[in-house]
């Protein structure tokens, strides 16, 4: 086991403790990102309400207001004044962008409220003279760098989850302090969709290994309004990533409907969406968990299945003339199986390095057969003629962020006017919000490459060749915080049409790990059973739910007494 049963219990009453705090202060996080080659047009779109600017000058720190962008002249103007007591707490940041800061939004000292950091803008300018109550005129050659401070949406997702466990209180609230306390995750991404960076979510979800270096497509919450597509792609965890390329799609379809990537970036349009008429996991009905796109979702805990797999066998009307069905999931994959995987490394122990190496150099074909016995990845079948075939599988996409996902079936000599679907995951890997079907055809979908105006890190260096190509190029980055922006122009859609952006990219991640424990053959034997990592996964959450139950009624005990 990763902790000792001692280390557990005394953990938890300093864990249990630090989650009444947290819920207490109702704290929040916020990262920043710096742009060592700010342009006046990033500044015009910053300068709006709400964000709020601070100028920078050695010591001195200034708000700037009432603020004007003259193209012409290529000045920034405005009046300084000084910053009220809300702005002065977070004039210095950690010493790397993206590192995570947490603030008070609301606690019982309103003296202590900071939320106003997640709106403020920093400019950092030279050979200028600030003087408060004056107006000045900043020439773009004296401003040296931009600092945006935002919600930091993977540390702030976290803290939710904390809290609105602890509400729930019990033996699941420990199981995702424990979970949290051990995240590893993918490549993060930010999107500006005109009102500010966002979270949209993670890239290559799984490829931790050179080995099984993948693609993904993620479809970005952009409105086909803005001017340029702002990204960001950060790495947030202690873990090492490999870009290996980067693009831009716009996807021009018919106005009043979506598109979908599948994951071989095949795009398919969403017009008709036909709801789920029934989902039965192990004789159960689980359709209220899965008809709507809501707040409840199901999490394959179901207990009754081979080797603890759980099959969700679902029925949807079907046209009888379709010859194409799209299966819409909105879905993710859980925390939990983000922990157990931290779980399963751990039995590596000081081999983990040495098994790295020799996962990057197993042939593609392995790697990803062994993913697919495990039940990481989420199969897909159509029944046919009373059979069960194979259609597809779901590649892994995180566990920060649901993600809308679609699986083209081929209904070729299926004239029924209704369609069995069968999704299979391992134990607890994947959580599912919605499913439904559409059987619109695939007409009226344009898609093209946008061209990439700047790629560059938050060191300031010019990416683009290094991601330009699928090639022996990557972008390398190895530590926490650091970042890579993107930026593509953006063209105006063609009449009766609507714009759809999907980002790109393939890479792979590696896990830093600094285990001291000794390899635990026997147990990693074990895993070269098909299977075997759902049972893995059913046995430590019975052993951490044994564990705790007992804990987590002596530790509030205590709580009370003292």
């Amino acid at each position: 086991m990763l902790w000792s049963n001692h280390r557990i219990k005394r953990g938890i009453a300093w864990l249990m403790i630090g989650i009444i705090l947290n819920l207490t202060l109702s704290c929040r996080y916020y990262t920043y990102s710096s742009d060592p080659n700010p342009t006046l047009e990033k500044i015009d779109k910053l300068k709006n309400s709400p964000n709020y600017l601070i100028i920078h000058q050695t010591d001195q720190a200034l708000n700037l207001k009432n603020i004007k962008v003259d193209n012409d002249s290529k000045t920034l103007s405005g009046v300084l004044q000084a910053l009220p007591p809300e702005h002065l707490q977070y004039l210095e940041t950690k010493p790397f962008p993206g590192s995570s800061n947490h603030y008070r939004k609301k606690s019982g000292n309103p003296k202590a409220n900071t939320p106003q950091v997640v709106n403020e803008v920093h400019l950092y300018v030279k050979d200028l003279e600030l003087k408060e109550g004056e107006n000045i005129t900043i020439p773009m050659a004296s401003i040296e760098k931009i600092e945006v401070y935002d919600p930091d949406t993977g540390a702030t997702t976290a803290s939710f989850v904390l809290g609105g466990v602890a509400i729930a209180g019990g033996v699941s609230l420990i199981i995702v302090i424990i979970i949290i306390l051990t995240k590893s995750s993918c490549p993060f991404v930010y999107v500006d969709n005109g009102d500010g960076y966002v979270f949209a979510g993670e890239i290559f979800s799984g490829a931790i290994f050179k080995s099984i270096e993948r693609d993904d497509f993620l479809l970005l919450p952009v409105p086909d309004s803005v001017k340029s597509i702002e990204i960001n792609i950060s790495n947030k965890l202690k873990e090492k990533q490999f870009i290996n390329q980067v693009k831009l799609l716009q996807v021009s379809h018919p106005a009043g409907t979506e598109v979908l990537p599948d994951r071989l970036g095949n795009m398919h349009l969403i017009a008709n969406k036909r709801q789920l008429l029934n989902a039965q996991c192990a004789e159960q009905d689980v359709t209220p968990l899965l008809k709507n796109l809501d707040d409840t979702h199901f999490t394959f805990n179901s207990e009754s299945g081979q080797d603890y797999f759980n099959e969700v066998v679902m029925t949807f009307p079907k046209p009888t003339d379709s010859k194409e069905g799209h299966l819409i999931l909105n879905a993710k994959n859980s925390l939990w199986g983000d922990y157990l995987f931290g779980e399963f490394t751990h039995l590596f122990g000081k081999s983990y390095s040495s098994w790295i190496e020799k996962q990057n150099k197993k042939p593609r074909a392995e790697a990803s057969r062994w993913a697919e016995e495990q039940g990481l990845a989420m199969k897909v079948f159509v029944e046919e003629n009373n059979q069960w075939k194979y259609v597809d599988r779901v590649d892994l996409v995180g566990p920060l962020a649901f993600r809308n996902l679609v699986v083209p079936i081929d209904l070729n000599g299926n004239h029924q006017n209704s369609l069995r679907i069968k999704i299979s995951a391992a134990f607890m890997m994947w959580d599912v919000d919605y499913l439904a079907m559409d059987y619109s055809s695939d007409e009226g979908i344009d898609v093209k490459d946008l061209p990439l105006s700047q790629a560059i890190t938050n060191e300031g260096i010019n990416a683009i060749e290094a991601i330009a190509r699928n090639d022996n190029s990557y972008l390398n980055q190895l530590n926490t915080g650091e970042e890579l922006h993107l930026s593509f122009p953006n063209t105006k859609p063609s009449l009766n049409k609507t714009n759809s952006f999907v980002l790109y990219t393939r890479g792979y991640y590696q896990h830093v790990r600094e285990y001291t424990n000794d390899p635990e053959i026997v147990q990693l034997i074990r895993f070269r059973s098909a299977g075997r990592f759902s049972q893995f996964s059913k046995e430590k959450f019975d052993e951490i739910n044994r564990l705790m139950e007992s804990t987590v009624i002596s530790s509030s005990t205590k709580m009370v007494q003292d």
